[in-house]
């Protein structure tokens, strides 16, 4: 097979031309005014689009491995325009989250762009742009036509293929080049630990898991939610989609699910049809997992930890054990095909007596988006591998520091199944941690649930606020340095 990662796509577009493989949600009735049933696209309606993008970047004079900014909201547009940019063998780039018009300039100086794709009519600031920059504006919009068997772009599985960014959660967002061979590999990995079957029907979160759903045959249904503004999703909506499509299969972030768990828990009768759930994109917490286990009595609920350029690292299935907050995170084995090694930071002391070395979490892989390849990923993330070979998550680089033997989430996972916490962060001072939380418990209820895993020296001081800081993209990590 062809080295374009686009080839795996083109194989199941080919392969399955009449059946539906993608359904897009419409506007919701409260934005629209109507309700307006969500569109369907089979095989050959993507593959006409991927061909209609393929053909505006040739008449543009877009070369293969040139780079091409995606200014284009979340819809069909968006994924017509990314396939057909990774099939003409050309490099997609993605803003990070509410990109201001400053850091789009100085993403298209940086990245040295050939052209952008717009879903609207460009603005003076665009027109500008392209202008001093020599870029072609290509519009996204009506991409239909014919079904093309086009084979894609050949291009070295070295080369770069999607450009995205960071959520920004310890700083500035980063970027993340994945190349050809990473979304092969990682595509690979996700096959081997959640095989497709004939005629499932996922609902993915996550874009990654969207495009391993067009590379291996199985229909996505995208949860009808505002992704310019992800935060005011309806619950209602996306409980209804779930039982109106028969959904088997889906993946969310925590505050996602935290979100949708009181709609669920109201369902009668739960999801049957549900046979697998993934949680992910940020620290899960245990009672979380457990909460979704009774709604979806039929699935196997699974925690997946990753980092933007490792997806996954590892994946733990719950069982009917629940872990002990105080340990961390708790999130399995790392997968077989990664090595992982720890950079040393000190020693936990665990409840219970035990220690173990905790350090950043650095892993290296196949799927494993480095900035240098073969070279190891520092993930950002703190952690320490049990006797069982579990690994832990126990803290987050800038706010790392051991206090008493305990990193900051090992007090944040305890009080976040302490009654009145909706949200809660620690971070290490030179007596102890300063606990900041959002919701309606008391201090002394916080002191309590800490002191029965900790020294009560651990907490040093508590502060209550009424919104703690959170990233753009998943609003489930806290910003750590934005905290006061």
């Amino acid at each position: 097979m062809s080295a374009n990662f686009y080839a795996h796509i083109a194989t199941t577009l080919r392969a399955q031309p009449a059946t539906t493989l993608l359904t897009w949600p419409a506007l919701t009735p409260a934005e629209a005014g109507d309700y307006v049933p969500p569109a369907h696209y089979s095989g050959a309606e993507i593959a006409a689009a991927v061909a209609a993008m393929r053909q505006r970047l040739a008449a543009a004079g877009v070369q293969p491995g040139q780079r091409v900014l995606l200014l284009v909201p979340v819809s069909f547009e968006l994924i017509g325009a990314l396939l057909g940019v990774l099939a003409h063998g050309a490099v997609a780039v993605l803003p990070p989250a509410k990109a201001s018009p400053g850091q789009l300039l100085r993403l298209a100086r940086r990245e040295q762009l050939a052209a952008i794709v717009l879903a609207r009519s460009p603005g003076f600031e665009f027109w500008l742009t392209s202008k001093i920059f020599s870029l072609k504006l290509l519009d996204a919009r009506k991409l239909t036509g014919h079904f093309s068997d086009l084979p894609p772009q050949a291009v070295l599985p070295s080369q770069p293929a999607l450009i995205t960014h960071t959520s920004g959660s310890t700083g500035q967002p980063k970027q993340i080049v994945r190349t050809h061979a990473v979304l092969s590999a990682q595509h690979a990995v996700l096959k081997q630990i959640f095989p497709p079957w004939p005629g499932q029907q996922d609902f993915p979160l996550f874009p990654n898991v969207l495009l391993h759903n067009l590379a291996s045959g199985a229909a996505s249904v995208l949860p009808q939610v505002p992704w310019g503004n992800f935060a005011d999703f309806h619950p209602p909506l996306v409980a209804a989609q779930l039982r109106d499509f028969e959904v088997h299969t889906l993946t969310g972030n925590v505050f996602y699910f935290q979100k949708l768990l009181p709609e669920f828990q109201q369902e009668p009768g739960g999801f049957p049809a549900v046979r697998a759930l993934g949680v992910g994109g940020s620290p899960v917490p245990e009672w979380l997992v457990h909460k979704l286990q009774v709604v979806f009595s039929q699935a196997t609920i699974y925690v997946i930890y990753g980092s933007s350029e490792a997806e996954p690292i590892a994946v733990r299935p719950l069982t009917a054990r629940a872990e002990s907050p105080a340990l961390g995170y708790a999130v399995g084995p790392v997968h077989p095909s990664l090595e992982l090694r720890l950079e040393p930071l000190g020693e936990l002391e665990l409840p219970g007596g035990e220690r173990r070395p905790v350090g950043e979490i650095q892993v290296r892989g196949p799927h494993v988006a480095s900035p240098t390849p073969g070279n190891w990923l520092r993930t950002g993330d703190f952690g320490y591998r049990a006797a069982d070979g579990q690994l832990y998550l126990t803290g987050r680089a800038g706010n790392e520091a051991l206090r008493y033997g305990v990193q900051h989430y090992q007090l944040e996972h305890v009080l976040q199944h302490l009654p009145g916490v909706q949200r809660v962060a620690a971070r290490p001072g030179a007596a102890g941690f300063a606990v900041y939380v959002q919701g309606e418990a008391t201090e002394t209820a916080i002191r309590t649930a800490l002191a029965a895993y900790f020294p009560a020296a651990v907490c040093a001081e508590v502060h209550f606020r009424a919104e703690l800081p959170v990233d753009h993209r998943h609003h489930s990590k806290i910003r750590y340095g934005e905290l006061h």
